[in-house]
């Protein structure tokens, strides 16, 4: 589940999950969502990413920044993410297959054009067995 909230030239992602690989991947969807509409984005692209970072709030940052290379490098935009995160001793490890297809501009009906992700305000929280992420990204 994910849903979102304003800020002033700005949109915040609140993404949930039972598990922490849960709460990445709504985050992930959200993402997508906020630039075209999700549910055209058929999965006929396959396409692994792997991510190490620090601390988890890096992890998701670089993980939510890969998918914004990806789509302003290679057109391609996933509707689904597989994904696996590892404890190292240096940081994290985020392994993940996204699925989608090359950006359609007629078919996926773009919405807002997400330029970054931002560390403002951003929360990552377990809470009652139940994983809470809160992002922003700049529009």
């Amino acid at each position: 589940m994910y849903r979102y909230f304003g800020t002033m030239a700005d949109m915040g992602i609140i993404a949930e999950g039972e598990t922490l690989e849960e709460a990445f991947r709504e985050a992930a969807r959200a993402l997508t969502n906020l630039m075209v509409d999700i549910d055209t984005v058929e999965k006929k692209i396959e396409r692994k990413i792997t991510v190490k970072s620090e601390d988890l709030y890096s992890l998701l940052y670089d993980f939510l920044t890969e998918l914004l290379i990806i789509r302003d490098s290679e057109g391609i935009v996933f509707s689904d993410f597989q994904i696996k995160i590892y404890k190292e001793d240096d940081g994290y490890r985020l392994e993940c297959i996204a699925y989608g297809e090359e950006l359609d501009r007629e078919k996926h009906t773009p919405k807002e054009d997400v330029k970054a992700i931002t560390y403002h305000k951003m929360e990552i929280e377990e809470k009652d067995g139940k994983y809470t992420i809160k992002y922003i990204v700049d529009i």
